[in-house]
């Protein structure tokens, strides 16, 4: 069963918007370093407007963890945590890892 991570956050006000697109292209980049086959991010249509989410869909949890083991423990990945709090650009609001289930 495929599993997909999603991570949702909120431009805060004032920030350049440059600017976030920059953090989500470099966290998708380091997702696809360590494997993740295609991140994408989203903007928010309905609902939530104002809000982009990156996601990352996996075939399996095996998959899902292959990635997602060194992608924790590389130092380049916390470097990029770490300043994007620093930035004061934008606020994580949830990350969700959903599992695909059967429709049969």
């Amino acid at each position: 069963m495929a599993y997909e991570a999603r991570y949702v956050l909120r431009p805060n006000p004032g920030a350049d918007l440059g600017t976030v697109m920059e953090a989500l292209k470099a966290g998708a980049a380091l997702w696809k370093k360590h494997g993740a086959p295609d991140p994408q991010v989203w903007s928010v249509a309905a609902g939530e407007l104002g809000n982009y989410v990156l996601t990352v869909r996996f075939e399996n949890a095996t998959e899902y963890a292959k990635v997602t083991d060194p992608l924790s423990a590389d130092p380049e990945f916390r470097r990029w945590q770490a300043n994007n709090l620093q930035s004061g650009a934008f606020t994580w609001v949830r990350s969700n890892l959903m599992r695909e289930l059967p429709l049969r």
